[in-house]
């Protein structure tokens, strides 16, 4: 199965397309939506809408996997930011009659590292230790680890018969 997970960030979209087999997952292609800090907001969700929907449309996965939000009481603010990315990469997956999965980062990095609580910088070093090679980003390890999740729900769905 061709899967698209996507780590949501405006500064910073990390995104991979793996193939999955059971608990078995492989790379194909990583990548990261820069659009541009002096960018007006509206121009970055369509840079970062254009992007991703290219990439479905050439690649055509059949499942795309985002991070469940979360926001520091500190900083509200960027959870309306982060939510209108979100709703691009569900919008995208809607359009194209994708399936759409969420996953908490700790889950997704308990999943994948043992501990929810492990810092990006880990999660990277385990994702290329897995893949053999070097992440471009945090961003697009965190999104490799939202693949891992999914591998992990997936093959225990198969074993409980659902």
């Amino acid at each position: 199965m061709l899967v698209l997970a996507v780590d949501v960030g405006i500064r910073a979209c990390g995104y991979v397309l793996c193939e999955t087999c059971g608990r078995e997952i492989r790379l194909v292609r990583e990548g990261q939506i820069e659009p541009g800090q002096r960018a007006p907001m509206p121009v970055r969700l369509v840079l970062i809408y254009d992007e991703l929907d290219r990439l479905i449309k050439v690649r055509a996965p059949g499942v795309v996997v985002v991070e469940t939000l979360y926001s520091h009481y500190r900083h509200p603010a960027t959870l309306g930011v982060l939510a209108q990315v979100k709703g691009i990469v569900a919008m995208l997956a809607q359009r194209n009659k994708l399936r759409y999965c969420e996953f908490s980062t700790t889950r997704a990095r308990k999943s994948f590292m043992g501990t929810g609580s492990a810092d990006s910088g880990r999660v990277k070093k385990m994702a290329e230790n897995l893949v053999s090679k070097k992440f471009m980003s945090v961003h697009t390890a965190d999104a490799f680890s939202l693949v891992s999740a999914f591998a992990a729900e997936e093959a225990t769905k198969k074993l409980r018969g659902v």
